[in-house]
């Protein structure tokens, strides 16, 4: 069985900036979380945060752009 390095995963903390993240988004857009929409969000917040968007203020900033076009 392969395993992946601990680096690949999140600290409790981590998770949670990635959580209140898409909590606000969905709030403001209305959605419900288990839509393919917030699937989708959940998805792009980590890959965000993953790629080094670690602040909460910034990640908020960045998942929102695309939807202020």
């Amino acid at each position: 069985m392969l395993r992946a390095p601990q680096s690949q995963f999140l600290k409790p903390e981590d998770r949670a900036i990635c959580q209140r993240v898409v909590d606000q988004i969905t709030a403001d857009a209305k959605w419900y979380s288990t839509s393919i929409d917030g699937q989708i969000l959940a998805s792009t917040t980590l890959t965000l945060f993953q790629s080094g968007v670690v602040n909460e203020t910034n990640l908020l900033a960045h998942v929102r752009a695309p939807r202020l076009h």
